[in-house]
């Protein structure tokens, strides 16, 4: 039987699992962008197989009295097995940082299907699309 589990983490362990997760060393680019993400957020969430991690998201509020946050999430290609699955605990999750930040922001790479995917199911809403990156909402006046 195949036990699918989400988890709060800490930065120190989110930097390893990713890593695990990439399966080779990060570049300079990825590893100044991971540190870019996981260093300031305020909430993390490792998604685990059977204790193999397959997807880390978080929350990165701009201030301590924000109302607003900014969302990122890293999947490998394993979480697409369990995608379901992970998306209701997401779900769930999202559901509940919205008590505390009404609106939940962000950019995803234009080319990253398994993210705007995940994000619709979130209930996000998307702007115009630049060459590389689309921004979206979860919450506010639309959501």
């Amino acid at each position: 039987m195949t036990l699918v589990n989400v988890i709060r983490a800490d930065a120190v362990a989110t930097r390893g699992l990713i890593q695990e997760m990439h399966g080779k060393d990060l570049t300079d680019v990825e590893t100044k962008t991971l540190d870019a993400c996981v260093g300031p957020t305020a909430e993390l969430w490792i998604g685990l197989v059977d204790g193999r991690p397959v997807c880390a998201w978080g929350l990165v509020p701009p201030t301590v009295l924000s109302e607003r946050a900014y969302l990122w999430l890293y999947a490998g290609p394993a979480v697409d097995e369990y995608k379901f699955l992970f998306v209701r605990y997401s779900q769930r999750i999202v559901e509940a940082l919205r008590q505390d930040y009404p609106v939940i922001e962000g950019i995803c790479d234009i080319n990253n299907r398994r993210a705007i995917r995940w994000l619709k199911w979130l209930g996000a809403s998307f702007g115009d699309a630049t060459a590389h990156h689309v921004p979206f909402v979860i919450g506010g006046p639309n959501g």
